[in-house]
């Protein structure tokens, strides 16, 4: 994953992440929600037609693994499924976009370098 201002992009620009500052002060535990939308309607992009249910088993698995310190949870929609798959890290409203089951190693160590700093209770 290549880091530029604002932004972090896969050198492939397969998977990208919309990066926020943290609030200041915040001492909470963050928290990784994954969109697992499949859409009654077909024709309509939803990130569960695009491996969202794939990727959730993953993420738990390698979040668990490492022992990442996140609350991970699941949505039934982000509001983004033109990009999706996609999750969104809180509180700072870090965005990740068309993530595939390939990704999941490197939006794990993505999550694990925006938490690493912070004073988690």
């Amino acid at each position: 994953m290549r880091l530029c201002r604002g932004w972090a992009l896969r050198q492939n620009d397969a998977v990208k992440a919309i990066t926020r500052p943290w609030p200041t002060g915040y001492a909470g535990r963050p928290t990784l929600t994954l969109c697992v939308n499949v859409r009654k309607e077909e024709f309509v992009a939803s990130c569960g037609r695009r491996g969202a249910l794939e990727i959730r088993e993953s993420l738990e698995r390698e979040l668990s693994a490492k022992d990442v310190r996140v609350d991970f949870q699941t949505i039934a929609c982000l509001g983004l499924c033109a990009k999706g798959s996609n999750a969104r890290l809180a509180p700072a409203n870090t965005w990740f976009h068309a993530i595939t089951p390939a990704d999941v190693p490197e939006l794990v160590a993505a999550v694990e370098r925006e938490i690493a700093s912070l004073p988690i209770t």
